[in-house]
């Protein structure tokens, strides 16, 4: 690691003491567009080392020798400043002075960080550890436990952006050119709230010596470090996608390839720039910024945030968050917002019109549209979602349900927001509802009647053929007599145009 090829072992941890005198005469290529950060990140005198950055870019988290001793360092960017850095305390008292810390990786959605130690509690020889954030707050360390580490050396984790997937490195039983124990890269789904049945990625990622993966924001990008033939000297940066259930032929990243390792990089979700460190002129390490060909960028994506919040208190909620291709019907990912502040990200890529749905046991779901087929450049849109209890009266608007145009025909875009219902009913055996449906004011009074009326008995026909008894279902048309919105804009007329659900019996 850094300047010298190190032991993939349980004595990973005295890498740190051997980096900084190994290999001191050999030169340092610097890419001319990289930017050195600079201080206060950087110092002259000690060393900056393994950045990760937030999916927004405005955080960053890196190590630093500053204090005598290996530590966890935050900074926050603000108006394109970088704050002074904090020792990550809550974290750093855990550690013994023989201990090892280091490859901080944060989640997509901010909310845990990831780490590599051998503090007490460790399992193996070397651990992967998280931190999680609470009300902005970070937690004392826990243990990723025996699902994933085993006996000997476990590290540096990277978790994709829906949170289902760890890629991590796991010593092997090969050795480098240089005799050195290598690792290999592993992969493990969540399950609950354990990741589980790790598994070695297949080749052509694994050749026999890898480490340091990172998945990038749109789940399929993988950046890592590999001593393989072909290379520029030790470990050298590489791309690999996975496709379908195997992966690509990995690419050299030639742009910032050296003959000393290649370790360690941090991409935000922009997919523009990526963080890595470099050895200065006083033998150091500085953290630096560079832009990323593109080339190498990940797909483009789009971060969808918020809050989901109880209708009824206004107050953050916790919920499960469901996101679908609604033109396949495929479910792409389910996750979990944060149970205390409510919040919520989801990176979606662009090119695909997707499902998203918020639910929690015993209230309402909300279901909104992304519609990215078109989508050209990376945004942020925030949408706060409301759910209300399940109670007699209660109603709330069906979001994805679509009919043909001036029709009362379903279109294959509704199976998804039809089938919550039909979940919903099962669930609540007992419950009996009204499908309302109403119209704009576009066209007669009797007209609008007769559609909406036709839709609520679609919908109704919908439920029932797939298990709902048809007596517990209502269908009643309003026509344009209950507008949600005055019918004096196209937004507005949209807004009137929509289906309801309300309970009649619970």
């Amino acid at each position: 690691m850094k300047n010298t090829i190190v032991y993939c072992s349980a004595l990973f941890f005295l890498f740190v003491s051997i980096c900084v005198s190994a290999q001191e005469n050999v030169p340092t290529l610097i890419h001319p567009s990289l930017k050195n950060l600079g201080v206060p990140i950087n110092t002259p005198e000690f060393s900056e080392f393994a950045p990760t950055i937030s999916a927004d870019g405005a955080t960053l988290i890196f190590e630093s020798d500053k204090s005598g001793r290996w530590r966890l360092y935050i900074s926050t960017q603000v108006n394109g400043k970088w704050s002074t850095p904090k020792d990550m305390d809550v974290i750093n008292n855990r550690l013994l002075p023989e201990d090892f810390i280091g490859g901080p990786c944060f989640s997509y959605d901010g909310n845990r960080l990831y780490f590599t130690s051998n503090m007490k509690g460790t399992v193996g020889g070397m651990d992967m550890w998280y931190s999680e954030k609470i009300n902005e707050q970070w937690q004392a360390p826990k243990n990723m436990g025996r699902t994933v580490n085993t006996a000997g050396y476990d590290g540096f984790p990277s978790v994709s952006p829906d949170n289902k997937t760890l890629y991590f490195m796991r010593a092997g039983n090969q050795t480098s050119p240089t005799g050195q124990r290598c690792c290999i890269l592993m992969s493990a789904e969540k399950r609950g709230n354990y990741f589980i049945n790790p598994k070695t990625l297949p080749p052509p990622v694994n050749s026999g010596c890898e480490g340091y993966p990172r998945i990038m924001a749109d789940g399929v990008t993988l950046i890592f470090s590999s001593f393989r033939a072909g290379g520029k000297g030790g470990y050298d940066l590489y791309q690999s996608k996975k496709v379908g259930r195997g992966w690509s032929k990995p690419i050299p990243m030639e742009f910032i390839n050296t003959p000393k390792d290649d370790e360690l990089i941090s991409v935000p979700a922009t997919g523009e720039v990526i963080y890595l460190s470099n050895t200065n002129k006083n033998n150091k390490d500085d953290i630096y910024m560079l832009p990323l060909p593109k080339e190498f960028q990940p797909q483009e994506v789009v971060l969808v945030e918020g809050i989901v919040k109880n209708e009824a208190t206004n107050k953050p909620m916790p919920a499960t968050i469901q996101i679908s291709n609604i033109k396949t019907k495929e479910k792409i990912a389910t996750t979990e917002n944060d149970s205390i502040t409510g919040k919520y990200n989801l990176y979606l890529q662009k090119g695909k019109k997707y499902d998203v749905s918020v639910s929690s046991k015993g209230y309402s779901f909300q279901s909104e549209v992304y519609d990215l087929e078109k989508a050209v450049a990376y945004q942020t849109i925030k949408k706060d979602m409301v759910l209300e209890p399940l109670k007699l009266n209660v109603s709330f608007r069906l979001n994805n349900l679509f009919f043909q145009f001036d029709s009362a025909s379903l279109t294959k875009e509704s199976e998804l927001e039809l089938d919550r219902v039909t979940e919903m009913m099962k669930t609540n055996a007992s419950m009996q509802v009204e499908i309302a449906a109403h119209t704009d004011d576009v066209g007669s009074d009797a007209y609008n009647l007769k559609l909406s009326q036709l839709r609520a008995e679609s919908v109704v026909k919908y439920l029932t053929l797939h298990g709902i008894v048809a007596s517990r279902l209502v269908a009643k048309g309003y026509g344009e007599s209950v507008p949600s919105a005055a019918n004096d804009t196209e937004e507005n007329r949209a807004k009137n145009r929509r289906v309801e659900f309300k309970i009649l019996k619970l």
